[in-house]
């Protein structure tokens, strides 16, 4: 059978699936299933009988993660979903200064390995890390990040003290890294027991905690599947590459118009390529395109970035792109997605180096994600 490729787009109003041939040249729409729910992101787990499972959050109903089979569309929600933790007085005196969302929220939720059947990891606003070990029905927490001594330094970002990246090292069971803004990076050997900061010669937000261990504000924060050590950030202040699973870094964001932005996507075939959406950072809420929609791809050989716009809005656009609005599917050459405040969900099925719109006037997408099926 023929791939097919399925890209969950969550929205403010709901979750929408995409469905392609390996082609993708024409895309199905369906949905929006949940309706009402802000879909923070949403996953095709494709280990095994295809699953979709979404973060969604609720002014009135609060958070919860839900599932589903792909077949037939019927989503449950978690018998115990994921319980956000309190923040913290520090976390909390700032928040209230600046105005700074304090709502708690699901924020992601990432599949397991391969061979951990059933495993899913999850993370929230305020940050904390969970895990499920049947398909999503129950979560607990992982305490070995929730009382981590740096916590009481762990600050807010505009939108909240989230938990967005979770990665898995697919040659190492008990080694993963974790994301959160505004905090910073942190790595585990030892399957979650204990973490270690990983933010050396990471630039800190104006603002930011003396504790030299944490004070990063990390966007998005990706681990190269085919390169070990490999892993780049889109940071508050900055786009980064690691060679060494995040014990140092280099800042690589020279030539482009701005070094903030919130996604980022990798090339799985490519370990010297990632993906990313420079945004104009003036204001707390503008952070658009300045002018015109372009993606970037990276070239780590030649250290060099080349803007890729064919197919993309041009001159007068501005267009926003969240934390969780790029993504990548596993074909090659592989597809690049990038979800806009605008409803539009723009793809490349030529690793970058031209667009379409695959769907249009969708509520503003709040996430991407790509699955090959």
């Amino acid at each position: 059978m023929a791939d097919r490729v399925v890209v969950t787009v969550g929205t403010k109003r709901g979750l929408f699936l995409l469905e392609s041939n390996a082609r993708r040249k024409d895309w199905k729409v369906e949905g929006p299933y949940l309706k009402g729910w802000q879909i923070y992101h949403a996953v095709l787990d494709a280990r095994g009988t295809p699953r979709v499972h979404a973060a969604g959050s609720s002014e009135v109903f609060g958070s919860s993660a839900f599932s589903s089979g792909r077949k037939k569309i019927k989503f449950e929600g978690a018998k115990r979903p994921p319980k956000a933790p309190d923040l913290l007085p520090k976390a909390l005196k700032v928040a209230k200064k600046y105005g700074c969302n304090t709502s708690k929220r699901l924020w992601h939720i990432e599949p397991g390995r391969a061979s951990e059947r059933g495993v899913l990891y999850a993370g929230t606003a305020p940050a904390g890390l969970f895990r499920s070990e049947d398909d999503g029905r129950t979560w607990q927490s992982v305490e070995g990040l929730l009382r981590h001594p740096s916590r009481k330094d762990w600050m807010v970002g505009y939108g909240g003290m989230c938990l967005h990246s979770i990665q898995l090292d697919p040659r190492d069971e008990k080694r993963m890294i974790v994301a959160i803004s505004a905090a910073g990076s942190f790595r585990t050997e030892d399957g979650g027991k204990t973490w270690k900061p990983i933010n050396k010669a990471v630039s800190k937000f104006k603002g930011a905690p003396k504790n030299e261990q944490v004070g990063t504000c990390v966007h998005k924060l990706l681990m190269h599947p085919a390169k070990p050590g490999r892993v780049y950030q889109q940071n508050h202040v900055g786009v980064y590459q690691s060679d060494d699973y995040g014990d140092t870094w280099q800042p690589i964001h020279a030539g482009l118009p701005f070094d903030f932005g919130f996604g980022l996507a990798l090339n799985p075939a490519d370990p010297d390529a990632c993906y990313v959406v420079p945004l104009d950072p003036e204001g707390y809420t503008f952070r658009a395109t300045p002018g015109a929609m372009k993606v970037y791809r990276w070239n780590a050989k030649k250290k060099t970035w080349t803007a890729l716009e064919r197919g993309l809005p041009g001159d007068g656009a501005c267009v926003s792109v969240l934390r969780e609005g790029m993504a990548n599917d596993t074909l090659d050459p592989c597809g690049v997605y990038v979800g806009t405040g605008s409803g539009t969900v723009f793809q490349s099925a030529d690793a970058g180096r031209s667009w379409k719109a695959a769907a249009m006037h969708l509520p503003p997408v709040l996430s991407v994600s790509a699955a090959v099926v």
